[in-house]
């Protein structure tokens, strides 16, 4: 996959993840040289590979996206209250819950790889070295009634930090190849460990955009996953029903959100494709439930909640959560995406070594390798992302899709004297 040297400056915003400086890790026999390594000790080891991960250590990326969420509604107060009335009350069936919508803007940046992380193996299974790179994201809520687009006022709604992972391969306990694992943590009280295969470039490149499969967001019953309940909230011209925004025809209107999206989210990914060059495409597909169709892998993974979310269990050993997320599928598609990047009239002598120049969204700081009289264009190939995440939440009798979708583009690119990008100028 191409790709671009990292971002020269922080985040706009100030959001950053980052080792302190010169710390990597290793393993403490390294400080022995060879006395406690059967002769492969190192004062300053290498790092372990990082493989696809390595698109994405150091940078930062922004963009939008859609996000569906059911969640629980005791009834005011303090629980959700509806501008226009909905009957029955809440929290009576079916008003027992709401569909939240967001349009979003979210940030999601990456740390340099961690170095090299021992894991050790048992017996016949031989030890293993990881590496991983750190992320941090952040979503804004930016949905706006009055106009229907995604440029209100940013309201803070999420933030996640954990690390992906580069697991290699074991053949003998477990018999496994090259892993990708995500754990992350969320202050709502969730704890996730996601993993999938990892992609085996670059045979396993697909050229072009992705083929993304669709989404379901209705509910079904936890004891008989078949039994689907379509609430009213997923119809968009119904107005009197348990779902913020209650009144959507200024959405449907700018086309931000529609009734096929309610049916399935991912059309905003495929909509955003249709006005992007995209290259060539990287999959992750990874999930908290082994053995599942999103991965075969057999053991590992899993999501673990609070106390508040899980609820306690009855006198009968039925539990009660509160909204229980018991399992999460996430797909990360890492594209190559080509852009004719302007580059105006440039003199070292000038305007010193570089000039900047913010194309489709992304800052591109370009030093040309030469005085550029007249201007011109530059063909650049950057990476970027898209991805979906199912959440499955359980409240009632009910499991609850909780589907998110996004796409991101570097915030900053810059493109070196020697990059090949200026050969062809």
């Amino acid at each position: 996959m191409s790709d671009t040297p990292a971002p020269t400056s922080a985040p706009s915003n100030g959001q950053a993840i980052s080792l302190p400086d010169g710390w990597k890790f290793t393993d403490a026999d390294s400080r022995y040289g060879d006395d406690y390594r059967g002769g492969e000790g190192q004062e300053n080891p290498e790092d372990a590979p990082l493989g696809i991960l390595s698109v994405l250590e150091g940078k930062t990326f922004k963009g939008t996206g859609l996000n569906m969420l059911f969640r629980p509604n005791s009834g005011p107060p303090p629980g959700t209250k509806f501008p226009r009335h909905v009957t029955p009350a809440p929290p009576a069936t079916p008003n027992n819950n709401v569909l939240e919508i967001n349009l979003f803007e979210e940030t999601l940046c990456f740390s340099k790889g961690v170095g090299r992380v021992p894991n050790r193996g048992f017996q016949g299974q031989g030890d293993i070295n990881l590496n991983a790179i750190m992320y941090l994201q952040t979503v804004n809520d930016v949905t706006n009634h009055h106009t229907g687009k995604p440029d209100g006022r940013p309201i803070p709604i999420h933030i996640e930090n954990g690390m992906f992972m580069h697991v290699p391969g074991t053949n003998v306990n477990p018999q496994v190849g090259t892993t990708i694992g995500r754990c992350g943590t969320i202050p709502h009280g969730v704890a996730i460990n996601l993993q999938g295969r990892a992609p085996s470039l670059p045979t396993t490149l697909i050229q072009g955009p992705p083929t993304i499969p669709s989404i379901a967001t209705t509910p079904f019953e936890t004891a008989a996953p078949n039994m689907t309940r379509n609430f009213p909230s997923l119809h968009i011209k119904d107005e009197d029903t348990a779902r913020i925004p209650q009144n959507l025809h200024k959405f449907v209107e700018q086309g931000t959100i529609t009734q096929e999206m309610l049916v399935d989210p991912t059309v905003i990914l495929r909509k955003a494709n249709e006005t992007r060059k995209i290259v060539n495409t990287a999959i992750i597909a990874m999930s908290s439930t082994n053995g599942t169709k999103t991965t075969d892998i057999k053991t590992g993974g899993g999501v673990v909640g609070s106390a508040f979310l899980d609820g306690d269990v009855d006198a009968t050993g039925t539990a009660k959560p509160n909204a229980r997320p018991f399992s999460v599928d996430f797909t990360l598609w890492i594209e190559a995406v080509e852009y004719e990047v302007p580059v105006p009239a440039f003199d070292p002598a000038r305007d010193g070594g570089h000039v900047k120049v913010t194309h489709e969204g992304i800052k591109f700081v370009l030093h040309p390798p030469r005085k550029v009289a007249e201007p011109t264009t530059i063909t650049v190939t950057v990476v970027e992302l898209q991805y979906t995440q199912v959440v499955m939440l359980q409240f009632g009798v009910l499991t609850w899709p909780h589907p998110t979708c996004s796409t991101l583009k570097p915030e900053e690119v810059s493109i070196r004297q020697d990059d090949d990008a200026w050969k062809g100028e």
